[in-house]
């Protein structure tokens, strides 16, 4: 006997997903603005159950019943205004929700059947926004079918060191929630526990450098299916309206809410792609005048010191492997620069 969610709703549940600090703070906003999409949602459950069955800590069946129940717990209480985030600051707040009226009105509306059959008559968009739920694609896809609409963000390695070392600084504090491994009585990332002991041997800029080395290299293995929209930030940043008809297509949802104001905010189109507005402490954007390839020169100065040469090697090899497959205006100028270890 298996666990199972019966009598799922029918309406699209859409994960926008990416690694720590790829940018899904100025993307999910303007994903928001097409038809039927819900406010986003910030919510790990999606990362905690794809995590725990990729570690092989719970089975399939119990983590597809829970992925398929809170999709239409999440939809239920989306639908009859439970749940608003009302800190406008924040991402998911409502100062950040298109047509954050229609949340406000839905605190006064019917729930129970009525609810239900406008789920069902009106196909809301679902928006979870998660971190490295790509791991558990096929489990996501296995739990909610045709549901499922799955787009991945993707960075520039350089781009993410900042992020990522002020995330790992805070990795030890109480109110991080990201699931980790006990190792002799250190804290370990769970995407890294199989290289964990390596790991607790590293200086933080490696820990850092390879974190996203390893799981860019796992995000490519798994984006690579025809079910998945990969979203290069670069090009994202650049080439806004492009990227906004090939999300619009992919999730057969046209705009609705108009975009402008939101991609004022965020500061989109750009012509620089680091020149963009901080969503959070640990975010990473410059303040000066400096060239786009003076920038990637600072960084590479700034990673390439002080880390082992076999850390450095791997993580350039990311960067060529990363601007090969998602060409932008960095790949150009690392063509550039011949960067080899020290």
């Amino acid at each position: 006997m298996q666990l199972r969610k019966f009598h799922q709703f029918p309406n699209d549940v859409i994960i926008v997903d990416g690694m720590w600090g790829v940018g899904k703070s100025a993307i999910t906003p303007i994903i928001a603005t097409l038809k039927g999409i819900e406010k986003k949602r910030i919510d790990p459950i999606f990362e905690y159950v794809t995590t725990l069955n990729w570690l092989g800590l719970l089975d399939d069946s119990g983590a597809k019943a829970l992925i398929a129940t809170y999709s239409d717990y999440f939809t239920y209480h989306n639908r009859i205004g439970r749940e608003v985030n009302l800190r406008l600051r924040d991402d998911s707040g409502l100062g950040n929700s298109p047509g954050k009226l229609r949340y406000v009105r839905r605190l006064f509306s019917n729930d129970g059947d009525v609810a239900q059959l406008k789920i069902y008559k009106e196909n809301p968009g679902t928006l979870i926004v998660s971190d490295f739920a790509i791991f558990g694609f096929n489990l996501l896809a296995e739990s909610l079918d045709s549901r499922l609409r799955f787009i991945e963000i993707v960075r520039h390695p350089l781009y993410l060191i900042n992020y990522v070392q002020n995330y790992l600084r805070e990795f030890d504090r109480p109110r991080e929630f990201t699931l980790a491994f006990d190792l002799h009585g250190q804290k370990v990332p769970w995407m890294a526990q199989s290289w964990a002991s390596e790991y607790l041997s590293l200086t933080l800029l490696e820990k850092s450098m390879l974190m996203i080395a390893r799981a860019q290299s796992k995000v490519i293995d798994y984006s690579e299916s025809p079910n998945i929209l990969t979203v290069s930030f670069e090009q994202f940043v650049t080439e806004t309206s492009h990227h906004v008809e090939l999300i619009s297509d992919f999730l057969g949802r046209p705009v609705h809410y108009s975009p402008n104001r939101l991609m004022k905010r965020h500061k989109l189109p750009r012509d620089t792609v680091s020149a963009g507005r901080k969503s959070n402490s640990r975010s990473w954007v410059t303040d000066d005048d400096d060239s786009e390839e003076e920038i990637y020169l600072k960084l590479v100065r700034d990673s390439r010191s002080n880390v082992k040469s076999s850390v450095w090697s791997e993580f350039i090899t990311a960067i060529g492997q990363y601007e090969t497959i998602y060409p932008s205006s960095l790949s150009q100028i690392g063509r550039k620069i011949r960067m080899t270890p020290s």
